[in-house]
């Protein structure tokens, strides 16, 4: 292997179709034409005596070489980009893409205002975004994300900087059995459930109590998003567990009732917080970037 015949723009291809996984997307985000990047792939192919990806339908596949390079890549072009970067980091100027892990709630709540931020500091930045996942701390980690928005029960080593309070409430139709009385751990368990289904959501912790009490809940409908959640309780006996800020919306959208959980089920005030990985904690973007997620958190709490 000659290292002589691997220069910068190389890796920044090689990274860039790793996340692409297509000619053509990496062509439109490098700027430059596809028989381009398909020239730099067969130097790479070459340089690496591997394919590094494979044709699959539309999309292309890492092998397990590509894999195995991937996070070392992102984290060499990370280093060599704070260390060729501008020592004063000026939003005005800055240009890419932006990654944040969260889920459809940080989407509705917390990210117009980031958003607005963005335009208004930052117009050549854009924000790219990924459902939470278990991979997720293995991407903050090699720097294919750059945040998370979370109200997880586990954030793993990441740092946190909590943004607010936030707690359960549950959704129902406004004619639902349940509404105009005290929901009982029995009256709660009469009914059939949405479980919004995200990794390590707290929300995992209502079945929990129920398990300690020898009890269990029927659940109807799991699926991975809290916003879509609510309108299946329009039409139906279904409870929808939901963070309040979220089934804030859904009243007054859709026409829903909040009801208290059971005392016994209440799972109380978390906290949602910002999370990333201490490599970038001193990264002039990344502490920008931080600081803008911090206002729109202080938005949030000043509309409650």
């Amino acid at each position: 292997m000659n290292l002589k015949d691997l220069d910068l723009n190389l890796l920044r291809t090689l990274d860039a179709l790793i996340e692409e996984r297509q000619v053509s997307r990496t062509a439109l985000r490098l700027g430059v034409t596809q028989p381009a990047i398909s020239h730099a792939l067969g130097r790479l192919r070459r340089h690496f005596g591997d394919p590094l990806l494979v044709r699959q339908g539309q999309e292309m596949v890492l092998t397990p070489r590509a894999a195995e390079i991937a996070r070392p890549l992102r984290q060499i072009l990370s280093e060599i980009r704070q260390l060729t970067g501008p020592a004063r980091f000026d939003p005005m100027r800055a240009e890419g893409r932006l990654r944040i892990a969260c889920t459809d709630y940080a989407l509705a709540i917390v990210m117009p205002h980031v958003l607005s931020g963005l335009a208004r500091e930052a117009p050549g930045l854009s924000i790219a975004y990924s459902h939470i996942s278990d991979e997720m701390f293995e991407r903050l980690e090699s720097g294919f994300l750059d945040l998370c928005l979370t109200g997880q029960a586990s954030c793993h080593e990441l740092q946190v900087e909590v943004l607010f309070q936030e707690r359960f409430v549950l959704a129902t139709r406004v004619d639902h059995p349940l509404v105009g009385s005290r929901v009982t751990v029995e009256r709660f368990i009469a009914f059939p459930h949405v479980l919004v289904d995200v990794v390590h959501s707290r929300l995992h912790g209502i079945d929990e109590r129920l398990a300690a009490l020898s009890l269990q809940r029927r659940i109807a409908l799991r699926m991975p998003s809290f916003l879509a959640a609510a309108f299946f309780a329009r039409d139906s006996d279904l409870i929808v567990p939901v963070p309040e800020r979220i089934a804030s919306l859904y009243a007054r959208s859709l026409g829903l009732a909040l009801l208290q959980p059971p005392v016994e089920l209440d799972l109380g005030a978390y906290d949602y917080v910002q999370a990333w990985h201490a490599r970038r904690s001193e990264d002039p973007l990344h502490q920008w970037l931080r600081t803008l997620v911090r206002q729109a958190g202080e938005r949030v709490r000043a509309a409650d």
